[in-house]
């Protein structure tokens, strides 16, 4: 059985090239770790002949203790060295344990950096009549620590052969450029050589790392071979980490028939190779090996997708406007308010005052949709707001820091500001980024203050800032004009059920009514929504407040924005699908509904008509005579890992509009404002004392 919501993904087993009839099924383990030691008892006792002295010459570059996962300790030492204690493994049947070359006596120069290590090779290997080296080889060619340049040393040359039988590396990142060095910089010509290489690296890819001793890369199995058949070496095996290396006249006297196919696809069969696909909306999948290697960490889809959930669809898909995407409330369409307003007819513009009204009435929160606003438009604004809070550099955010008053312009940093204290409460600082932008003016009032821009930096470049202004500034345009007329159908929807309300709401609805030739980018820029209305970029991201909770244990976890209501007229919402946050609004005012609350949903994508959220503020409530209700609500943390971005428009009025309440007091908006958030400070601060009492 299937789930038709989630995609079936497998694994099918792809026909291998591999072949096993060749040195590999000699593998064997004694101190080696993928059956090397096997493969090379068997090249050195069954099919090589002995040298005539008898005596055989290794190089150990990375010897690390000397059997550690050792390539050359069966050669040097093997069961001469009793203490040795050897695991029994896939490799090791036990009838390895206790054999050495009877034909031969091994010598070797053995190379490690560590100096730790070092003294424990020191102590294994001098006894015994080998060389070792304390040396961190370099993979710079003239440096006096170059691979090339250790070999010619006297000590070394005097008792190396330019032919000798084998050489060993494995330097854990910069195996590439030591064995270029000896082959291009030098004569020797190692009957054997065995090279690591990365085995997170697919065959037909060839990747070189920089020479550079400070980064460790890994070279691909393809680079190697590359460099091999330059210097007349071929491929005769591999295991999972390791290739074999033979001069190629030497495989041709003696290896041909039993290793007749060179080619890696042959020769190496990829295990841990990481693979990558993309899916037609833009979203990469990984394949294979999903964790890093060497680091033992998991490799996180979503920390390296190019695009923000928002963003993800596939743009050459039908325009499609219907989704099925659940969502936590009937929508309503305001479009007879939003498009065409002139001529539409009455009785539609009744009605949709009246649906929106009832929802509002409800608790306080309603989504729209009809407003005019372009898709598009909304998703660069996603994407924009993502890609500033998200994935730009922390000074690239500071610059936008507002010495003023940063609750009113520019950026605003994580966990610098507390929405509990507006009503009232304790609680901690609000762990979201901000980035905020409103109406300018040259008048003194706090609430028309000059926006602040990013400028072109290192990090982001004049074009990256010029097109966050532009859209930024489109959408705001934009949503001003659709919150002006959803203030406009909510206000005829009050009057229409309570003609007693008009001297409270008709400026709302003249001052939404007006026309002026005033524009910014073609479009006008009057009414209530231009006035002081504030345009706040929100950015959520998984933080401490998204610890699990224990599962026999269940903790309180606190929000990300603490609970609080809007202080101004109306907030109109639009997010993206990021999973690592969710907005709840309280489930109704009344008292028994205190402390529950319901997550507010949205679509996604953003459809082709774009939904919203509106909730109502403290303000118009209070203009309402409490009729709409300025619901609580929060943001707070959610299982998933996927950054969250809002737009949020703060509307607001004219600092001097004259405010008629319900008690028949007359203040200014910028009063009425200042008054309200300090009434919340006086209860915060008798709460504060209470609690210290």
């Amino acid at each position: 059985m299937f789930d038709d919501a989630t995609p079936v993904i497998r694994r099918r087993s792809p026909k291998s090239q591999r072949r096993r009839d060749g040195l590999i099924q000699f593998a064997h383990d004694f101190t080696s770790q993928n059956g090397e030691d096997g493969i090379l008892r068997h090249i050195f006792e069954a099919v090589l002949p002995p040298n005539e002295n008898g005596i055989r010459h290794c190089v150990d570059v990375g010897a690390w203790d000397g059997r550690h996962l050792s390539n050359t300790f069966s050669l040097l030492v093997g069961p001469k060295h009793e203490s040795i204690t050897i695991a029994h493994d896939q490799h090791n049947d036990g009838s390895w344990i206790g054999h050495h070359d009877s034909r031969s006596i091994w010598r070797g120069v053995l190379i490690e950096a560590d100096p730790g290590k070092f003294r424990e090779l020191q102590s294994l290997h001098e006894p015994l009549g080998n060389t070792c080296l304390n040396v961190a080889v370099s993979s710079n060619a003239v440096s006096e620590s170059s691979l090339a340049s250790i070999l010619q040393k006297s000590t070394v040359q005097q008792t190396l052969p330019l032919d000798f039988d084998f050489l060993c590396i494995d330097v854990d990142g910069a195996d590439y450029w030591l064995l270029h060095d000896v082959l291009t910089n030098t004569s020797y010509r190692p009957k054997v050589i065995c090279i690591e290489f990365n085995p997170t690296m697919p065959n037909d890819l060839v990747y070189i790392p920089p020479c550079n001793d400070n980064l460790r890369h890994g070279a691909s199995l393809a680079a190697l071979v590359e460099l091999a058949e330059m210097h007349n070496y071929l491929l005769v095996e591999t295991t999972i980490y390791n290739a074999f290396f033979l001069p190629k006249h030497l495989y041709e006297q003696c290896f041909q028939d039993l290793v007749p196919d060179t080619s890696i696809e042959a020769l190496h069969e990829t295990t841990m190779v990481t693979s990558l696909y993309q899916l037609y909306d833009g979203t990469l999948k990984l394949w294979g090996c999903k964790k890093l290697l060497w680091h033992r960490l998991p490799i996180e889809e979503e920390r390296f997708q190019m695009l923000p959930p928002s963003q993800r669809n596939f743009p050459f898909a039908p325009n499609i406007t219907s989704t099925t995407t659940e969502i936590s409330d009937p929508v309503v369409d305001i479009s007879a308010y939003c498009q065409s307003q002139v001529t539409e007819p009455l009785h539609s513009r009744r009605e949709c005052s009246s649906q929106l009204l009832e929802q509002l009435k409800s608790h306080g929160f309603a989504l729209v949709h009809g407003t005019g606003i372009s898709a598009q438009l909304c998703r660069d604004a996603l994407r924009m707001t993502h890609l500033f809070l998200q994935e730009a550099d922390e000074s690239v955010r500071r610059s936008c820091m507002s010495i003023r008053d940063r609750a009113r312009r520019g950026y605003s940093p994580i966990n610098t500001e507390n929405f509990a204290s507006l009503i009232g409460e304790q609680g901690p600082n609000d762990l979201v980024r901000k980035f905020r932008i409103g109406s300018e003016s040259s008048t003194e009032s706090s609430l028309l203050q000059p926006n602040i821009w990013p400028a072109p930096s290192e990090h982001w470049d004049e074009e990256t800032c010029d097109e966050f202004r532009s859209v930024v500034e489109a959408y705001y345009d934009a949503i001003c004009i659709a919150a002006n007329s959803i203030v406009q159908c909510i206000c005829d929807g009050l009057l229409q059920e309570d003609e007693g309300l008009a001297a409270s709401l008709d400026f709302l609805s003249s001052s939404n009514s007006q026309q002026s030739s005033n524009q910014r980018n073609g479009i006008p820029t009057t009414g209530l929504a231009h006035k002081t209305s504030i345009l706040t970029l929100l950015g959520y991201q998984t933080g401490s407040r998204h610890t699990k909770k224990h599962h026999k244990k269940k903790r309180a976890v606190h929000p990300l924005v603490a609970a609080h209501t809007d202080v101004g007229v109306i907030t109109v919402l639009l997010y993206d699908s990021g999973d690592c946050a969710v907005l709840q609004r309280q489930v109704s005012n009344s008292e028994s509904d205190k402390g529950k609350f319901k997550d507010v949903v949205l679509p996604y994508p953003v459809p082709d008509d774009p939904i919203f959220v509106v909730n109502i503020a403290d303000c118009l409530s209070a203009l309402s005579h409490d009729t709409l209700p300025s619901t609580i609500h929060r943001v707070v943390p959610a299982e998933g890992s996927i950054p969250r971005n809002c737009l949020a428009l703060f509307v607001g009025f004219d600092p001097d509009q004259e405010l008629k309440l319900k008690e028949g007091k007359t203040v200014s908006y910028e009063t009425w404002r200042k008054d309200r958030i300090a009434e919340s400070q006086k209860v915060l601060r008798n709460r504060m004392s209470v609690s210290k009492s």
